[in-house]
């Protein structure tokens, strides 16, 4: 149930208001017409009709049917800004204040659009139903009307924004408020906080509190019976603080932060932190360079492999995402902090006011300027020849997300039958949800009007929608853009609650929510630094400091200092609101290849094993990306998110970095050889967009070798890795989809009863010793061998890989092909080719004809879910001038299509109309 209690969530800010600026209202001409309070109370009209059915409006996505730009509408139209944010102008606050909320005010011109709060990127994430994306705003709350910057582009109408901005361009400039009192209307879904020059803690102490109360999955994880040696804590209650030992069972708070140049024992952000940490209400504090002594080698190093438990057994860890050790957290002692923009206007006309339409010499009864601020002629004129669109990717959508074939396969069967389209099956369905009936229970009744009124079931919907509109007294002509079948989402009977009144009467008072805080973090120096990963990733509760604001974010909520939610509605003990309607953070790994911040806190089950690999092999993606000043601590600094899946499922493991299954298939078979073999030859160097010649499938990376670790495994290379993706992509790419999705899908297939008896009729991969360079230690990689013997984590061993008996390509001279649209082939067959050092093709191949490079064939396998079939190979250079052993420089990936993996009848099969010949000796890899 909800939380209960006299507790209101809504926090004023202490200490007296903020001083206004001068009075005067300087403005320019064109800002000076502006009716802001008019505006605001217009779009909420707007958005409370579209919610209540009282309107047409509906947020969708349209294109031009030919060329153009894909966008959402129709949302409520203030002003065009044109260039002036940019361009010398007249004095004005307004511009001025504009202008600090616009990330890049110099490029193009822009509008002003008001947008309802639940249409912002914080809320209505996708759901599944049906295989179709369904948004699901809340009805228990009342919507508040923010305003925003929007750039202008050229095809699209003036009250709509381009597809995705909502989620990746928002987020970069926040939106802006209206100042209300903080405590005026504590179930309104979103209101901005005023924010003071120092932190005010009260917010994340009641963050905490709840945290606490709700969320047992954010609990300091500490089982009993388990010690830590050498745990020291800070006690912050003393004058001046000390260091001292104590039991890891304490409670205590955990600090990660970038230590940055030489700066004593004692720096800035550490005081910074032990205030924070007495003024949350803890005792202890656990600071990397004061608790680990730095002079003790093994100590240290026993420590650093137990991070994992130092930070999720912390009760929640600051993060100091400002700077470094030097700066100090801002806000709350001598750290300034970045004002929060503002401006105050004087009302221009009460909201209670009698709709006029402003000078703009249009119709006064023009209905469609009065509901979107445009008028009809501009509406109707923008959208010819516009229609909407399929939209997959607005808010957030996965690019794994699984869809349900046989409901798709229901759908085509039913729209086959009656002869209707997609649109109006939806209708249909939701009609038969309303009247409790199945889908073919119900389609009796469009069946029997079309029989009744002698017409084809696609005009069914067209005509009810005509006798909804002529019941309304309208015609049915107008009845066209009338929604039936889809429960509004607020009760039109519920009474209307109109917007609060300003925090001063008379003024309109605007400010900033800021840039979404998480933009904040992924730009910071702290979300550069590789040892801070893991600390922000193993920790269960986060208290971050930028420069701009405080922001939470636990394993059930993420909240802003900025941003003022009602918690007493959104916080229950099911802990499921807010899987539905906040965003969700971003410590949990880089797991999404779209540049928005994603929704939800559904966390992943433990025994989903393709899951967990998914999620390992994007924290290595975004743990390679960040930088390290020593090698050695390539894998040192993971070794903690290392820890958290090795043993989650038995079986799952890293070998030297590398993701592996120990345990049985689903066929009892082991896994071990075949995972090791797909792993080393799935991952690889992010490189840059465009191929080395246009139209190449050769791209090539730029990468440093770390040499204390193998050639192999990631850990050896300094520059971020992919697994099994084409290409680089970029925090702003909208290219999100990798052309091979083997290594997760592999995983989830093998641990599938139904999938993996097929896929191993068809699965090959080479054996392997791992040893050391001493042969002091080996193992064969292959059946059931237990992992937690070899010692990998030493760092004063050096690890070698020897293939036995491998099979080499004959040759890599790729031929220019006669299948339309692709590059060329190797020996007939479609390749893709991922370098880690820049080499041409000519080298490449004149390597292999020299010997000084040889590709050897590592894995090959059906392509699970697709049937085309998969060879991966490693392109290997000389690392000694005898070839005695090889280096690891890239990967190659060949493809074989389904009809030639029809032919092969067994593994064996397969792997004779490999292209391949013998090597005649073992290969070894450093």
């Amino acid at each position: 149930m909800a939380f209960e209690g006299s507790f209101t969530f809504r926090f004023q800010p202490p200490g007296s208001v903020r001083p206004t600026e001068d009075e005067s209202e300087i403005l320019c001409d064109e800002c000076a017409k502006l009716d802001l309070e008019r505006s605001f109370a217009r779009a909420h009209d707007l958005y409370e009709g579209a919610r209540r059915h009282k309107n047409g409006r509906r947020l969708a996505v349209y294109k031009p049917y030919g060329e153009g730009p894909e966008y959402l509408a129709d949302f409520f139209y203030v002003t065009s800004l044109g260039d002036r944010l940019s361009r010398a102008r007249q004095p004005c606050k307004l511009c001025d204040f504009l202008k600090q909320t616009t990330p890049d005010p110099s490029q193009g011109t822009y509008k002003l659009l008001a947008i309802c709060s639940s249409e912002s990127y914080l809320f209505e994430p996708p759901r599944m139903r049906r295989g179709r994306l369904e948004r699901r705003p809340w009805s228990e709350v009342d919507h508040n009307v923010f305003m925003t910057v929007v750039r202008e582009v050229p095809g699209i109408p003036k009250n709509g924004v381009p597809l995705r901005w909502i989620e990746t361009e928002l987020p970069k400039s926040g939106p802006i408020y209206r100042l209300t009192p903080s405590w005026s209307d504590i179930d309104r879904m979103t209101m901005a906080r005023e924010l003071e020059p120092k932190a005010n803690l009260s917010e994340p102490m009641e963050w905490l509190s709840l945290c606490r109360d709700f969320h047992q999955g954010c609990a300091p994880k500490k089982p009993n019976g388990v010690s830590l040696p050498g745990f020291r804590v800070i006690d912050c209650t003393k004058t001046p603080p000390v260091v001292e030992s104590r039991l890891w069972a304490e409670k205590y708070v955990a600090l990660s932060y970038v230590w940055g140049p030489p700066s004593g024992d004692w720096p800035p952000t550490i005081l910074d932190a032990v205030e924070v940490t007495k003024r949350m209400g803890e005792k202890y504090l656990w600071v990397d360079r004061l608790c680990i002594d730095q002079s003790n080698p093994q100590e240290k190093q026993m420590l650093i492999s137990k991070m994992d438990m130092i930070y999720a057994g912390a009760e929640f860890t600051i993060v100091a995402a400002s700077g470094d050790a030097r700066t100090g957290l801002p806000g709350i002692n001598t750290t300034p902090r970045q004002q929060q923009p503002q401006v105050s206007l004087k009302e221009r006309r009460p909201i209670a006011t009698p709709s006029r339409i402003a000078n703009r010499g249009t119709d006064p009864n023009d209905k469609t300027f009065e509901m979107f601020g445009v008028t009809l002629d501009e509406y109707r004129q923008e959208r010819v020849d516009h229609g909407e669109w399929l939209d997959m990717y607005r808010h957030g959508m996965r690019e794994n997300m699984e869809i349900d074939l046989e409901e798709y396969k229901k759908d085509k069967e039913i729209m086959d039958k009656y002869g209707i389209s997609n649109e109006h099956l939806d209708i249909f369905y939701n009609l038969a949800e309303d009247f409790g009936q199945t889908i073919d229970e119900f389609m009796r009744t469009p069946k029997s009007i079309s029989q009744r009124m002698n017409i084809p079931m696609q005009e069914v919907v067209p005509y009810m929608k005509g006798q909804m509109a002529i019941r309304m007294g309208l015609s049915a002509d107008e009845g066209r853009d009338l929604i039936i079948g889809d429960t509004p989402i607020t009760n039109p009977s519920k009474p209307v609650k109109p917007l609060p009144a300003g925090k001063t009467p008379g003024k309109t008072i605007l400010v900033s929510a800021l840039e979404d805080v998480r933009v904040t973090i992924r730009r910071s120096e702290w979300a550069t630094r590789g040892w801070t990963y893991q600390e922000g990733v193993l920790s269960n509760r986060r208290l971050v400091f930028t420069e701009k604001q405080v922001y939470w974010e636990c394993r059930g909520y993420a909240m802003s200092e900025a941003v003022n939610l009602p918690l007493g509605i959104l916080v229950d003990d099911t802990g499921t609101r807010f899987d539905d309607y906040n965003l969700s953070g971003i410590f949990d790994g880089d797991i999404h290849r779209v540049p928005e911040l994603q929704y939800g806190y559904r966390i992943s089950a433990t025994d989903d094993v393709a899951e967990q690999v998914r999620k390992l092999d994007s924290h290595i993606r975004t743990f390679t990306s960040r930088t390290l000043s020593y090698d050695s601590d390539s894998l040192n600094a993971f070794m903690g998110v290392a820890a958290c899946y090795t043993g989650v499922n038995d079986g799952l493991a890293l070998l030297l970095g590398i993701p592996v299954w120990a345990g049985e298939f689903a066929n009892g078979q082991p896994g071990l050889q075949h995972t090791f073999a797909l792993s080393i030859s799935a991952w690889t160097h992010a490189a840059p967009r465009r191929p080395i010649e246009t139209g190449a499938l050769i791209f090539q990376a730029n990468c440093r070798r770390r040499s204390q670790f193998p050639s192999w495994t990631w850990a050896g290379w300094e520059g971020r890795v992919d697994f099994a993706a084409s290409w680089e992509v970029s925090e702003d790419s909208e290219n999100s989809t990798p052309s091979d999705l083997g290594h997760i899908d592999f995983f989830r297939a093998l641990m599938s009863n139904g999938y993996v008896r097929g896929i191993a009729k068809r699965l090959w991969s080479v054996e392997t010793i791992l040893h050391t360079i001493d042969d002091n230690e080996s193992t064969l990689l292959t059946g059931r061998i237990p992992l937690a013997g070899l010692s990998t984590s030493d760092p004063t061993k050096q690890w070698l890989l020897t293939i036995r008996n491998p099979l080499v390509l004959r040759h890599i001279h790729l031929v220019h092909t006669t299948h339309g649209g692709e590059w060329r082939r190797l020996m007939g067959r479609f390749v893709e080719i991922h370098l880690s050092v820049p080499l041409t093709e000519a080298q490449l191949a004149g390597g292999h004809k020299s010997g000084e490079f040889v590709t050897v064939l590592v894995f090959a396998s059906i392509v699970p879910f697709v049937f085309n079939g998969m060879a991966r190979y490693l392109i290997l250079r000389k690392a000694d001038g005898a070839g005695e052993r090889w280096e690891r420089v890239g990967r190659l990936a060949m493809t074989m299509e389904e009809n030639e993996m029809d032919r092969y009848k067994s593994t064996s099969d397969m792997i004779a109309a490999m292209p391949v010949k013998a090597f005649g000796k073992d290969i070894v890899l450093v």
